[in-house]
This record gives C-alpha cells, sequence and structure tokens, in this order.
C-alpha cells in the first residue's frame, strides 16, 4: 500500500538529482536514434557473459549510454533466473552511471527495474519508493518522447502491481487504468495486453469472475493480434485460476495446458513452472496421482535449474498434500518436512533483503544528511546546546514518570492478582458448596426414584423413571458446572500421566459400541499408529464423551459416526465425524457458548453445558477444538494438542474405567384418535418432556394432538380445529406470541382459547401474552391441577355458548351480550347470518356455498359453528330460515305461506310447514291468527 511518508525521500531525490545537473553535470547529449542503435546492439546478445563483456569495453571506450544500456540488460537477465540480489547490484550501477552523466531517461528506467527488482524478492515497501521515485520524475520532466512516457507508464505499472499485492483494489485500479490509457496514448499492443491482465487481476481478487473475464479476454485479443506467445499463454493460466475458482476443473486443466505447451517451447522456465505447478495442484485435488507426480517431478527439475526456492516450497507443499492423501504417511512427512526447510529459507532471504535494504536507506539518508549539513547555518549550531538540554530535560521528566507509572502499574497488578486469585478461590468454594446443597435433595429424589419403581403399578413405575432420567439430567449438569469452575480455577494443578492416548481413546469409544448397534448407528474408530503423550486422563474422558454423545444425539439410524485420531508431526488431530442432521452457521459460531441451544436443538434438548466444558478443557491444556458442519449432511469437530513426554507420573489401569454417556431415550409423541366424546386438546411445545407429561396427565379425557412449533402448531390448529390450545412462548421459528396472533386474526379457528405455559414469569411479558390473545398464562412449574381447572373453565364457558344460542338463535344485541360472545365471534356469527339471507335470496344457500363465502373449508366451519353455538351448520341454517318466516308472517300479512316458504329457501310448502311447527309449536296459519 502507497505510505505518504514516502514522499519526502522521493522528492528529496528529485531535488538532487535536479541540483547534480544544474551544478555543472554535463547532461546527457545522445539523440534518440542513437539511444536507438545502443538498444538494438546490446538486445541482440542474450548472454549475460557476453553482456559483461560488451559493457566492460564500452565502459573503457567511454560510451557511457551504452554501458548503462547493457547493465539495463544485464540485470534483466538476472531477474529472469532469479538471481536478484545480482541484479540489483547490476541494476544500481546502471542508476548511478545513469546520475552520473545527468541522463534522465536511463535514470527513470533503472529505477524502475529496481522496483520491479524488490517486488520480485517481495520488499514491497522499498518497491514502491522507487517506482515513486521514477513517477516523480516523469511527472516533472517535460520531455515528450516515446521513451519518456513509457517510461512514465511503466513506474505506474510497477504501483499498480504492489497496489495490488497489497489488496489496496482501490488505488491499483486507479493506477493501472492511468497506465492502460498510456499504453493507448503510445498505441502500444504489448502495454495494454498486460495492463489489461492487470486489471482483470483485481477483479478475480474481488470474487468478481465475470469482470475478470472481460479484461482478461480483452488482454488476450491483443496478444493475438501481435503474437506475443507469452502474453497469450499468460492469459490461458489467468483462465485456469478462474476456472479453478469456480471449481471447474476440467476447464482449468485445458486452459494450462494450453499455455503450458507455448511456454515450453520458448524455454521460459521461469514462466512455464506455473502451469506445472497449476496442474499438479489440480491433479492432487481431483485424486489423479500419477498426473499430479509426473507435473511435480517436471517442476521440481525446472525450480533446481533456476535455483527458485519460492517455487520449490509449493512443490514440497504439493508433495506433502500428494503423499498424504495417497495415505503415504512417511513420504508425506519427509515432504512436509522439505517444504518447512524450504520456507524457513525464504525467511532467511527475506531478512537478509531486509538488511541489505537497511544498507541502502543508510546510504540514501548520509546522502541526503551531507547535502543539509551543507545548507546549515551559525544560528542552528549555536542552538544546538539549548536544543540538547531541552531535549535531556524531557527525556529525564518522561523517564521519571515513566518510573513512576510503571511502580504504580505493578502494584495495581499486584493487588488485582490477589483479587483475582481470592475470587477465584470464592467462586470455587461457592460452586462446591451449592453443589453439595443441590446433591443432597437430588440424591433423596433419586434414592424414592429407585424405591417407586419397585411397584407393580406400571404408571408409577413410568413416573419413576421420567423422575430418574430427570434427576440424573440436574446431577449431570450440576457436576458439569462444577468442572468448569474447577478448569477455571485449577490450570496449573492438573493430573498430567504419561500413556497411550490412541489405546486410551479406543476403550471409550468402545464403551459405545452397545448402545451404537442398539440405535443401528456404524461406530468406528481409526487410529493406527500407537501416540504416547502426556494428557490428563480425565479431561480425554470427559471430551470424547461429550463429542461422542453430542454426535449420536444428532445422528438418525443407519447414519455414522467415526473418531479418527493422526499424528502429523508433533501435533496430535482427534476428528469426530458424524452424518447427523448438521449445523447452520449462526449455530457454529455459538456452539461453544454455555446453555446455548440450536434450532436443530428442539427435539434433542440439553443442558447446552457438555460442548462449553470440551472448549475450556482444550483450553486448559493448550490444544484447540473447531467445528465444521453442513446442514443435513453432518458435523465434524477437530481437535489439534501439542505432543509431549515431560510427565514421570505413568497412565495407571483405575483410569482406565470408563461409563458412557449416552443420550437419554425419549419416546416418539403420537396424536391420540380422537373420539366424538372427547374434546381435543392441541400441545405446542418444543421440550419433549414438557410436551410428554402435559400429553400424559390429560390423555384420560382428552384427545391429545402434538406440535414441536409455532409453524407446524399453527398447521394443525388449522386442520384439526381443536378445543384447546396449550403453547409455550419460546420456540424456534415462530414464537408463542406470534402463534396467538396468527390464530385470532384467522377467523376459521380465533374462537379457540389458548393457554400459555412458559418459564417467563415478568409482569409486563404476562401483559404481552393477553395483548396477544391468549386466555390464560401459566408460568414454569405450574401446578397440574390448576392446568386442568383452566382448561374445564375455558371448555365450560364454550359450552354455555353453545347451549345459550341453541336456545336462542338470534341477533338481538341484548341478548348477544348476554351470551358474552367476543367481539371476533359476534362478528363471524352476524357475517354468517349476512351469508344466509344473501344466498337465500339468490336461491344457492347450502353448507358448502356458505363456507365457501366465509373463505374456510366445510369441516372448519363445522368446528367453528359447533363451538360457538351447539348447532350442526344445517340446525343453524334451519333455525335461521325459520326466524326469518316468523318475521315474514308477522310484518308482511300480503305474503301469502307458499311465497314466504319459498323466500326462505323450502320448495316445498308441506316441508315448510312441518319445520315450522317443529320449530316454534305453531303453524304459520296460526302465527298470523296471533294464537
Amino acid at each position: 500500500m502507497y505510505n505518504p511518508r514516502h514522499i519526502p525521500t522521493a522528492t528529496l531525490w528529485c531535488l538532487i538529482i535536479l541540483l547534480l545537473v544544474s551544478c555543472g553535470k554535463k547532461p546527457a547529449t545522445n539523440t534518440h536514434a542513437e539511444r536507438k542503435t545502443l538498444d538494438s546492439l546490446i538486445a541482440s546478445s542474450h548472454n549475460i557473459d557476453t553482456l559483461s563483456i560488451l559493457q566492460k569495453r564500452m565502459e573503457s571506450e567511454g560510451n557511457m549510454l551504452g554501458s548503462i544500456i547493457a547493465y539495463r540488460e544485464i540485470g534483466k537477465h538476472l531477474r529472469n533466473e532469479s538471481r536478484f540480489d545480482e541484479a540489483l547490484k547490476a541494476h544500481n550501477e546502471g542508476l548511478k552511471q545513469a546520475e552520473a552523466i545527468g541522463d534522465t531517461l536511463e535514470m527513470v528506467q533503472a529505477l524502475n527495474n529496481i522496483g520491479t527488482d524488490y517486488r520480485r524478492m517481495g520488499v514491497l515497501d522499498i518497491a514502491q519508493d522507487y517506482h515513486y521515485r521514477a513517477y516523480a520524475i516523469c511527472k516533472a520532466s517535460t520531455d515528450s518522447s516515446f521513451t519518456a512516457r513509457k517510461n512514465r507508464v511503466v513506474a505506474l505499472n510497477g504501483l499498480g502491481n504492489i497496489y495490488l499485492t497489497l489488496g489496496n483494489y482501490a488505488r491499483a485500479d486507479s493506477a493501472l487504468r492511468l497506465a492502460l490509457a498510456g499504453e493507448r496514448e503510445l498505441n502500444s499492443p504489448l502495454g495494454q495486453a498486460i495492463n489489461y491482465a492487470n486489471i482483470g487481476s483485481i477483479f478475480r481478487q474481488r470474487g468478481l469472475t465475470d469482470s475478470a473475464f472481460a479484461y482478461f479476454r480483452k488482454s488476450m485479443g491483443l496478444n493475438l493480434q501481435i503474437n506475443n506467445q507469452l502474453g497469450i499463454s499468460l492469459c490461458h493460466i489467468y483462465f485456469g485460476e478462474l476456472y479453478e475458482k469456480n471449481n471447474n476443473y476440467s476447464k482449468a486443466i485445458n486452459e494450462y495446458e494450453t499455455a503450458l505447451t507455448p511456454m515450453q517451447a520458448m524455454k521460459d522456465e521461469w514462466h512455464a513452472i506455473n502451469p506445472l505447478i497449476a496442474l499438479a495442484g489440480i491433479y492432487v485435488k481431483t485424486g489423479n496421482y500419477n498426473k499430479a507426480l509426473h507435473y511435480l517431478d517436471t517442476a521440481r527439475g525446472i525450480a533446481q535449474n533456476i535455483k527458485s526456492t519460492e517455487h520449490k516450497a509449493e512443490i514440497y507443499s504439493l508433495y506433502y498434500k500428494l503423499y498424504k492423501r495417497m495415505g503415504d504417511t512417511r513420504a508425506a512427512l519427509e515432504w512436509h518436512e522439505k517444504a518447512a526447510d524450504m520456507h524457513d529459507s525464504i525467511m532467511d532471504m527475506e531478512k537478509m533483503n531486509r538488511i541489505q535494504n537497511a544498507g541502502l536507506l543508510i546510504e540514501r539518508n548520509r546522502q541526503a544528511k551531507d547535502m543539509n549539513e551543507a545548507q546549515l547555518s551559525l544560528k542552528s549550531e549555536r542552538n544546538l546546546r539549548s536544543a540538547y538540554a531541552i531535549i535531556f530535560s524531557i527525556v529525564v521528566t518522561i523517564l521519571l514518570g515513566a518510573i513512576g507509572m510503571f511502580i504504580y502499574i505493578q502494584r495495581i497488578h499486584r493487588r488485582n492478582h490477589l483479587a483475582l486469585k481470592k475470587l477465584a478461590e470464592m467462586r470455587e468454594t461457592f460452586f462446591t458448596n451449592i453443589t453439595h446443597e443441590f446433591r443432597t435433595p437430588l440424591t433423596i429424589i433419586l434414592g424414592l426414584s429407585q424405591v417407586l419403581r419397585k411397584s407393580k403399578n406400571e404408571e408409577v413405575k413410568q413416573y419413576a423413571r421420567d423422575i430418574e432420567i430427570h434427576g440424573n439430567g440436574q446431577l449431570k449438569l450440576v457436576n458439569q458446572l462444577l468442572d468448569i469452575s474447577k478448569i477455571k480455577s485449577n490450570a496449573n494443578n492438573l493430573k498430567w500421566r504419561n500413556g497411550d492416548i490412541t489405546t486410551y481413546i479406543s476403550m471409550v469409544v468402545a464403551s459405545y459400541n452397545t448402545y451404537a448397534r442398539n440405535k443401528d448407528i456404524t461406530l468406528r474408530m481409526h487410529g493406527d499408529e500407537n501416540v504416547v503423550m502426556d494428557f490428563v486422563p480425565d479431561y480425554a474422558h470427559k471430551v470424547i464423551d461429550n463429542l461422542l454423545s453430542n454426535a449420536f444425539k444428532f445422528t438418525h439410524a443407519l447414519g455414522q459416526v467415526d473418531v479418527y485420531v493422526v499424528r502429523v508431526g508433533n501435533i496430535l488431530h482427534i476428528d469426530v465425524n458424524d452424518t447427523g442432521e448438521g449445523m447452520d452457521n449462526k449455530t457454529m459460531d455459538n456452539v461453544f457458548k454455555a446453555f446455548y441451544q440450536g434450532p436443530s436443538d428442539s427435539q434433542n434438548l440439553g443442558t447446552g453445558v457438555g460442548l462449553s466444558l470440551v472448549k475450556h478443557i482444550m483450553e486448559s491444556v493448550h490444544g484447540t477444538i473447531s467445528v465444521e458442519s453442513q446442514v443435513g449432511k453432518g458435523t465434524k469437530f477437530h481437535i489439534e494438542i501439542a505432543i509431549t513426554n515431560n510427565c514421570d507420573v505413568q497412565l495407571e489401569e483405575k483410569d482406565m474405567e470408563f461409563d458412557p454417556v449416552t443420550p437419554v431415550e425419549q419416546k416418539e409423541l403420537k396424536d391420540s384418535d380422537a373420539k366424538a366424546s372427547q374434546y381435543t386438546a392441541l400441545i405446542i411445545e418444543d421440550n419433549h418432556d414438557i410436551a410428554a407429561f402435559i400429553g400424559g396427565q390429560l390423555a384420560g379425557d382428552y384427545s391429545v394432538a402434538y406440535a414441536t412449533n409455532g409453524n407446524d402448531g399453527l398447521q394443525k390448529t388449522k386442520d384439526i380445529v381443536p378445543d384447546i390450545i396449550i403453547t409455550d412462548i419460546m420456540m424456534p421459528g415462530m414464537d408463542g406470541l406470534e402463534l396467538c396472533r396468527k390464530i385470532r386474526s384467522n377467523k376459521a379457528i380465533n374462537h379457540i382459547p389458548i393457554i400459555i405455559v412458559t418459564a417467563k414469569v415478568s409482569e409486563q411479558e404476562r401483559i404481552e401474552g393477553f395483548e396477544a390473545g391468549a386466555d390464560a398464562y401459566l408460568t414454569k412449574p405450574f401446578s397440574m391441577d390448576e392446568l386442568r381447572t383452566i382448561i374445564e373453565q375455558l371448555i365450560n364457558r364454550q359450552n354455555s355458548l353453545r347451549n345459550k344460542f341453541s336456545e336462542k338463535t338470534t341477533s338481538n344485541k341484548k341478548e348477544e351480550k348476554e351470551m358474552e360472545l367476543t367481539d371476533a365471534e359476534r362478528r363471524f356469527l352476524a357475517k354468517t347470518v349476512d351469508y344466509i339471507y344473501l344466498l337465500l335470496d339468490k336461491q344457492q344457500l347450502d353448507v358448502n356455498a356458505l363456507a365457501e363465502k366465509l373463505c374456510m373449508s366445510s369441516r372448519q366451519f363445522h368446528r367453528k359453528i359447533v363451538t360457538l353455538t351447539g348447532n350442526s351448520p344445517a340446525t343453524f341454517i334451519l333455525k335461521i330460515k325459520m326466524k326469518r318466516a316468523r318475521y315474514l308472517l308477522e310484518t308482511n300479512p300480503k305474503l301469502s305461506a307458499d311465497e314466504i316458504a319459498f323466500r326462505c329457501g323450502f320448495e316445498h310448502t308441506s316441508s315448510f310447514y312441518h319445520a315450522f311447527r317443529k320449530t316454534y309449536g305453531y303453524t304459520p296459519k296460526e302465527i298470523r291468527r296471533g294464537v
């Protein structure tokens, strides 16, 4: 990235050059024709030795321009052979000679070449400085020749490539587009092709594949136009990289192979090695190991020829990946060590380059200092002593303040350390005491449950089993919380043992074999090498137990759980893989947090402490644990820990006793068969145990149905139209409050009473529940008798409404108020009566047509009318007809009985007379006579 601090340095160099020129240095007077002739002559020599002889001859003859051009070409050849230190030396010699004769054009070319050398070496800050100095000179120059403009474009291209490498894509784009515009002005297809390719690389780094393809294609077109084989081959490599990024390996291979052939023909080993490495990498990924090995061997030979340490490191790493995939661990380890040595070698080279760079900077600063000292005045010398005195006073003051601050901070740290230590002791004591307080009643509860299990009554035995399961769950939670507290407090007081950890883990895994067979899950242990190391047996047991328990919890029958124990160097890798439900990204981010429950945990609810305990254990032994997962495909937990053998205490037999922590088995909740004489209760609860408990208590008196979340609950409510709904608030997906709102807004089911049973206990939360439409609100833990009473009261209220309506089918507002209907229920009945009258007038009245008008299914309409009125839809419609007939008889004497029968939807007057007499006990004529 461009650093503004380099601007003064570049400006200073420009001033130095101008001063040297103005102070008597004879500027270069070579014509462009002479330059072109010398360039052609020297460029025709393709051998470094020949160029060196040519340079020395020209220098001895006083032809300094020829010597400079020779140094330029020598440096380029050395750079292409990765002999960067020698290339730098040659280009620096050329720069010195150019400065000596005041040749600005050659100075700029030398600066650009030195910048390119440093770019190849990875020393980007110095490379940036040289390219910027070249650009600054070009910008200040009035020379408008082709070479001068080309120098400016090359400087911009160099800066753009540096910004691209550093990830500063905005500045890279700006610089490279300026370079591209310059190449267009110069009408240089080759320069345009290079800059189009560089801009395409920016889009590739940004992940904009389509834009990258567009610019690479422009570059390819220009390269084809001028038949630039190197440029064409590089474009094929760029295409291959894009296809490889999109996992389109066949097209990527085709592009790399297309790039390789002309590069090999050109004998350009520096560029030819890149498609070889790329092809080897793809074949390693795709499992074509023979081809991968062939390309790696070829690339390794070229890397050795050109002495490229960077390429060797990349090739050795691919050998390691290849043999690792092939299962040849010995060869993989050998190449891994070679790759590591090569990377270390690269680092050493970088350090040397930094040292050389520091030397160059010192030399530059010395020159600048000499010039500044020549301009210093006598006044600054006289003020030097006073400046020293002021600086000394400031330094002394700062030192005294720093010493005082250091002493103060040390005291604060010591005080905080003692306070934290005391707090840790208090925390451990608290957890120990509270654990004992929990364990005492839990012991009594579990003891009594074991006594109850001996009862001959099967129902009592089932209750005892449930009590024991939940009691053991609470005891496990208490123990895990105490374990976490101990881990935090006793990080330096662990019971380390030395032994074969592979065998130890194998025995832990073996303890789960029976459980796995019963669940129809394949459990396999993979660990061919016996690894002897220091470990804490209790911690190792708890980690594997919790990971296996978690894997079995979410893996269904015919699934698979695999445990891998592999040694790579001095690192032990442990993987626990399953083919279970998997996790989404949000759950993966929070899986190691205590008490976190992901959306998929609703059917496998636990305490949420086990994986948090595993995380704390790994941190306490300086290991790491990570997770990879994909919904529907499974989960992988990966552990890494350093292998050490410093403990003298050996693993004992008592450390090898295992008791698997298997997930609690839960019976599937099934809806009971609805009986005509029973009311239906729908239980919407994501906690399996609570739903089973409520359902079990109600099963004798009610038909019970279940749903595990709000979305399923709403759909099941629409399907079965229950008589009562019991719901939780906190559920995955749609919560209980949103469910209440949706039910109350649906006219087909808004009459159903809703009871909220939740752990939320605040007054505000209760108010929110009633505002959402709940009829009752119970907090956990709740009394089952209270819940029964509320259910009975709400159903009795509905029955009372039915009875009243069956006695009085009326729309009189006073009578409606007596019936205590809700606003929604009154609106529904009024709307129903209106549609009955409307369909009567059209002679289209039947139950299905009426249900369709109300946007309900026939079943939903039947359930709702029966719930509100106690009458079937047909009976309800008949009563409305009779009410209309009586009204017409009493208020419109001109209408005959036949006309009234027709208006009330009767095809036969006899049927009308019969229905009227059955409803009121009088005939229509008797009503007219006022009987």
